[in-house]
């Protein structure tokens, strides 16, 4: 399987506040570079990731392509936190978010681990450019909101 990993210096802001950020619901949609909907009984406005949360959202892939994604929350702790797809467009999808402080500031980190359905060819024909594409956007909007 693909591994994609991705490490940001946030400047000025410790460890607990870039975790505290990340586990805010509200900030999801801020950080996701296309556009997220919520489905069913949750309010991103008042969901704080959880080990064992369950949620469901619809990402707008290129703005237009919907997919219906189901994640858990499989771990927490004070220096990462793991969410994995349950159901949705990739055959496997695991997210570590990890944060570490460093000099002037926290080294934050994410490493996706996915599998395509389709398998290795449309990994390298489609999948790993997008997720590459994704996850660098990500880091854009958390300096942008966090620095």
């Amino acid at each position: 399987m693909p591994v994609l990993e991705l490490t940001t210096l946030i400047k000025g802001r410790t460890p607990r506040q870039v975790l505290d950020f990340c586990l805010e619901g509200s900030n999801f949609p801020k950080i996701f570079p296309e556009r997220v909907t919520p489905l069913g009984e949750f309010d991103l406005n008042n969901l704080r990731i959880s080990a064992g949360r369950e949620f469901r959202f619809r990402h707008w892939m290129f703005g237009v392509v919907p997919a219906n994604w189901t994640v858990t929350i499989r771990e927490v702790s004070d220096q990462h936190f793991i969410d994995e797809m349950l159901k949705g467009p990739l055959s496997a999808f695991r997210h570590e978010h990890r944060v570490a402080a460093a000099e002037g500031g926290t080294l934050y980190t994410d490493r996706v681990t996915y599998a395509a359905i389709g398998g290795a060819l449309v990994e390298w024909l489609m999948v790993n450019a997008y997720m590459r594409r994704i996850f660098e956007a990500r880091h854009r909007n958390m300096l942008q909101l966090l620095g």
